[in-house]
C-alpha cells in the first residue's frame, strides 16, 4: 500500500515537474527577450528603458522556484559521483539515500523559512521600492511554491533510493 501512493506522488511530480519546467524554459525566453530590447533601446536609439531591469528581476525569481524541483528530478543539481567508483555498491546506495535525507531536510527548512517571510510580505501588503510600482506578495508566493513542488520531489527521490537494490557492477 506504502508503494502506491509513493508511485502516485511519483508521476504527480513528474507532470508538475515538466509544466514547472515548460514555464521555466518560457520565462528564460522572455527575458532574454526584455534584455535585448533594453540593449537595442539603450544602444541604438538613446532610449533605455526604466521597467526592463526590474521585470527580468521578477521573473528571474520564478524561473528559478520553477526549475528547482525539475532540476533535481533530472539531477542537475550538484553531486559528487567520483565517489560511486571507489565505494562499494551497497555503500554508494547509503550515500545515495543519505544524500537525499539531507536535501529533504534542506528542502523542509526552506520552505519552513520562505513561507514565513511570505505571509509575512501578505499581511505587510508592501510594494517593491523599484521604478515599477509591484507589490511584494505577487513575487513573493512563488517561492513556497517552488520549494514546495521541491520538497515533493525530494521525497520521491528518497523513495526511490530507498527502495533501489544496490547498482551491479560490471566487471
Amino acid at each position: 500500500m506504502a508503494g502506491g501512493w509513493m508511485v502516485w506522488l511519483g508521476r504527480v511530480t513528474r507532470a508538475l515537474n515538466r509544466v514547472f519546467m515548460l514555464l521555466a524554459g518560457m520565462l528564460a525566453v522572455a527575458i532574454c527577450a526584455i534584455i535585448f530590447y533594453d540593449v537595442l533601446m539603450r544602444n541604438a536609439f538613446n532610449a533605455p528603458t526604466i521597467w526592463a531591469l526590474d521585470v527580468s528581476r521578477f521573473l528571474l525569481v520564478y524561473l528559478f522556484f520553477l526549475a528547482l524541483a525539475p532540476a533535481l528530478q533530472t539531477g542537475g543539481h550538484v553531486s559528487v559521483d567520483i565517489l560511486e567508483q571507489w565505494v562499494s555498491p551497497q555503500a554508494w546506495r547509503r550515500l545515495r539515500i543519505a544524500a537525499m535525507t539531507l536535501t529533504l531536510v534542506f528542502g523542509c527548512i526552506l520552505l519552513w523559512q520562505l513561507t514565513r517571510s511570505t505571509v509575512d510580505v501578505f499581511v505587510r501588503d508592501e510594494l517593491f521600492p523599484t521604478a515599477i510600482q509591484l507589490r511584494v506578495k505577487y513575487v513573493y508566493w512563488i517561492g513556497p511554491v517552488g520549494t514546495l513542488e521541491f520538497v515533493l520531489t525530494a521525497i520521491v527521490q528518497l523513495g526511490s533510493a530507498w527502495n533501489a537494490s544496490a547498482p551491479r557492477r560490471s566487471v
